[in-house]
């Protein structure tokens, strides 16, 4: 048995002498991130609820798809025009975070796409909820789950930057959505 453990002792420093650590440059090239497979994607709503969203994009390479995944904060930045009070011109109502996975047949990303989205939205809304109805409610925020599926299509324009028409539905705050996007 001492001799098994002295045998394995031996071959473990042996192994250990022998084999190939990277230098630290190569462990520095290898955490350099590739900025050509990131995007920013900016993003108008104007249906339902004139809605703005900013995120940033990754692309990748499936098996037999073309594979981008966009991590999305959207609010309602459009000014409220109807406001009567000067102080709620830019007051955000609603906003979400959100993760979009986007599936393409195409290497250059433009083209029909089928996507998904998994996040949270929250509005602030008065509910109106008083049993007495003299005074308002206390309006307060509400959280939403964002799942939703949807397609679109992409047309390249030039230098890796594209227009997008899309549209999705599922369960969210609004039940559907058209999206114009532009991505560089």
């Amino acid at each position: 048995m001492k001799s098994t453990l002295i045998i394995l002792l031996f071959l473990f420093i042996f192994v250990s002498l022998f084999s190939e650590e990277p230098t630290l440059q190569e462990e520095v090239e290898s955490e350099k991130i590739n900025w050509d497979e990131f995007n920013f994607e900016f993003y108008l709503s104007p249906v339902v609820v004139a809605d703005v969203g900013i995120g940033l994009s990754h692309c990748s390479k499936l098996k037999k798809f073309y594979h981008e995944g966009t991590f999305i904060l959207h609010a309602d930045l459009i000014p409220h025009v109807f406001e009567k009070d000067v102080e709620d011109f830019y007051e955000i109502h609603f906003w979400g975070i959100k993760y979009k996975s986007a599936y393409f047949n195409k290497a250059d990303y433009s083209g029909f796409n089928w996507f998904f989205n998994l996040g949270i939205e929250s509005i602030y809304i008065d509910l109106g909820l008083d049993p007495g109805g003299s005074s308002p409610s206390n309006p307060r925020w509400l959280v939403f789950p964002d799942l939703a599926i949807g397609c679109g299509y992409s047309w390249k324009l030039n230098d890796g930057h594209y227009f997008r028409l899309s549209a999705d539905v599922g369960l969210k705050i609004l039940i559907s959505n058209l999206y114009l996007s532009y991505v560089w």
